[in-house]
């Protein structure tokens, strides 16, 4: 009878043990919520801002200098015109000027590995599109261009650090003057913003261009003058 009891006991010790971890095998552990790492910072957010920048015009030489540093002998300077103004609105000045593709130097203009970039300023109204960096576009023997190059830090495109270079196309032969964005409010549409001040040809009633975030484009300054209303 001791035996038998014994081996009851010791079943009903096991029974128990087995039912405890059973049960907390089905307890679900509750679930922590943990924050979420912050966003990393955009370039913008990095770069910090351009105290005491230099928009003073160019000297005797320099715009050919940095045309030179720029784009080698791929382009050529016409005229004496330079506008300077912060045309992609990071606060940094850079330098817009009218050049020709050099004929000894096509080949080099239409390298898809130059360092800089062609793109082609033919006007759209499609503001998902004036968004889109586009394919590069050929670039023919003397052709006329748009020069510009993006600055680095207060001092610039004089800055030996400024290499951001684009050669646009497709837009009126200079010379080119910078214009504040205020006198084009049809630029700040509620998706095709522009950012930073205006290129004006020589004509008030032709075409402008203006930088997009991804590209440049021409539009017209007459339409760039009204209002843009927003959607609904």
């Amino acid at each position: 009878m001791k035996k038998a009891r014994s081996r009851t006991l010791a079943l009903a010790v096991m029974a128990i043990a087995a039912g405890l971890v059973l049960s907390r095998a089905f307890v679900r552990t509750p679930r922590v919520e943990r924050p979420r790492p912050p966003s990393p910072a955009g370039p913008e957010q990095l770069r910090p801002a351009v105290v005491d920048a230099d928009f003073s015009p160019p000297r005797a030489g320099e715009a050919v200098t940095v045309l030179d540093r720029a784009f080698g002998r791929a382009v050529e300077m016409e005229g004496e015109g330079a506008a300077v103004g912060d045309f992609n609105g990071d606060g940094s000045p850079d330098l817009a000027v009218g050049v020709r593709a050099s004929e000894a130097h096509g080949a080099e203009i239409n390298d898809p590995l130059a360092n800089w970039t062609v793109q082609d300023c033919a006007s759209s109204a499609d503001p998902h599109l004036a968004k889109t960096p586009p394919s590069s576009p050929a670039v023919g023997n003397r052709e006329p261009l748009l020069a510009v190059v993006h600055g680095f830090g207060r001092r610039g495109w004089r800055d030996p650090e400024a290499r951001q270079a684009y050669l646009v196309k497709g837009g009126p032969k200079g010379p080119w003057r910078r214009r504040s964005r205020d006198h084009y409010p049809g630029l700040d549409g509620p998706e095709a913003r522009a950012l930073g001040d205006v290129l004006a040809g020589p004509s008030p009633r032709g075409a402008i261009a203006h930088w997009t975030g991804a590209r440049y484009v021409c539009r017209s300054a007459a339409a760039a003058r009204l209002r843009a209303t927003a959607r609904r």
